[in-house]
């Protein structure tokens, strides 16, 4: 197979460069961070609580309802974006509605448990084998397939990188909506890898549109902050884990059309076999994880702290899958 040349790679080093130092600066930063131990729904209630967290400790119970944080209304997300980090050893007076009664609970935050902190490590390392292998691909073969592959791999080893603390304000709203376009475009990128992947399929021109709609909701959410609602909550966290599903999804169905369209010696020759077993490990323990949580807020499922790990499987097999393409 002959592959039209790719462009210059300069741009995707220097994609990759930025993420990884974003990472970097997100693990240097790390030991600020702080565990409080729960999880709240749509309308500010408590849908999970760590067994001996703080918020445990506190005596925050399921199903109390979050009314206030410090003295800020818990709705009121302009003031809550402007509150001090808080630190290790900080108390923060939370008030909840416990059966129609005010409660007044004092959670001291702690550094993060041993867990926490290696779980951060892990997804670095996972999301920098993302990176490297993305930007190794693309200097190694400069098509516009490995193009392709580097910014979905890019884009999602991005997803991995914690990235620093940033001060509340202008900065704060713009590196979130950022951060949170690029991830949810990473999903977008994903789909149209694997449409480009030989046998190439024609790309949708509507492929974007629900990343676009996603994208533009975050940067007006973040400037415009309005106050919090359990309708607007649900609203953005159903949308949003839609789009996410539907790339995930399709990316799947495309997959496994093209693998199941394709005669035995054109799935070994173009790496499809790689492919499909990259996208099982690393796809399929994820879209349950996505979907239970996108159903269920707060539900634990077994392994939910390590469910993410799969996803090395993907720029594995992925990277050996464009390299068999490549080379035919």
């Amino acid at each position: 197979m002959t592959e039209q040349k790719s462009s210059s790679p300069v741009l995707i080093y220097l994609a990759g460069v930025v993420f990884i130092i974003w990472g970097i600066l997100g693990l240097m930063d790390a030991k600020n961070y702080v565990d409080v131990g729960y999880q709240s729904g749509d309308n500010n209630d408590i849908v999970y609580i760590e067994e001996g967290s703080p918020a445990d400790s506190a005596g925050m119970l399921m199903g109390d309802v979050i009314k206030s944080i410090g003295g800020i209304d818990a709705n009121n997300n302009k003031e809550l974006s402007k509150m001090e980090r808080a630190k290790a050893g900080d108390v923060r007076e939370y008030v909840v509605d416990r059966n129609g009664e005010d409660v007044t609970l004092s959670l001291t935050f702690t550094e993060l448990n041993k867990k926490d902190k290696s779980l951060n490590m892990v997804a670095f390392i996972i999301g920098l084998l993302f990176i490297l292998l993305g930007i190794w691909s693309h200097s190694r073969h400069k098509s516009v397939l490995s193009r392709a592959f580097a910014v979905f791999a890019l884009c999602f080893g991005f997803i991995f990188m914690s990235g620093p603390y940033i001060a509340a304000g202008m900065l704060n709203n713009l590196v979130n909506s950022i951060s949170t376009t690029i991830v949810i475009f990473s999903f977008a990128f994903l789909l149209s890898y694997l449409l480009k992947y030989p046998p190439e399929s024609k790309q949708q021109k509507l492929l974007y549109l629900p990343a676009i709609i996603a994208a533009l909701m975050v940067w007006v959410l973040n400037f415009v902050q309005p106050d919090g609602s359990g309708t607007i909550n649900m609203v953005v966290r159903l949308f949003f884990g839609g789009v996410i599903i539907l790339y995930f999804v399709s990316s799947l169905i495309t997959l496994i059309r093209k693998y199941m369209r394709s005669s035995s010696e054109d799935r070994s020759k173009k790496g499809l076999n790689l492919m499909l077993i990259g996208a099982v490990i690393g796809l399929l323990p994820i879209l349950v994880y996505f979907t239970a949580g996108y159903l269920s807020p707060g539900i634990d499922l077994p392994g939910n702290d390590y469910v993410f790990v799969t996803f090395v499987a993907i720029p594995i097999f992925f990277t050996m899958a464009l390299g068999k393409v490549s080379r035919t």
